[in-house]
């Protein structure tokens, strides 16, 4: 192999482990910033694809949840509940047939 192919490898390898330095692929940490104001709206008790689950306004966005971390529901709750959530992943994809979910890694509610 001709040095030129050598020193393209050893190139495109540091680069490779500089954008994994740069990325930061380590442990994701919370801030302030992470935290969305929003409003639980309602739950849907409804068992179907999408259907079922918490509904919740972000914004002008509406979400769902499977599950809240944190949230207490009493025969006294009333909704909307106003929140601070921190949002993860999307786990399942309505695609326009009603709203997707998400994981809602914390909840803090405002009082």
């Amino acid at each position: 192999m001709p040095d030129n192919y050598n020193m393209k490898y050893l190139i495109y390898t540091l680069s490779v482990i500089i954008l994994i330095f740069i990325t930061d692929c380590g442990e994701e940490k919370l801030t302030a910033a992470d935290f969305r104001t929003s409003q639980i709206i309602g739950f849907d008790t409804e068992k179907c694809f999408c259907c079922w689950g918490w509904i919740i306004k972000v914004g002008t966005d509406t979400i769902k949840a499977d599950y809240i971390p944190g949230l207490k529901i009493t025969e006294n709750t009333v909704f909307p509940i106003d929140a601070r959530i921190s949002i993860g992943n999307r786990t399942t994809d309505c695609s326009g047939y009603m709203f997707d979910y998400f994981e809602i890694k914390e909840f803090i509610e405002i009082k």
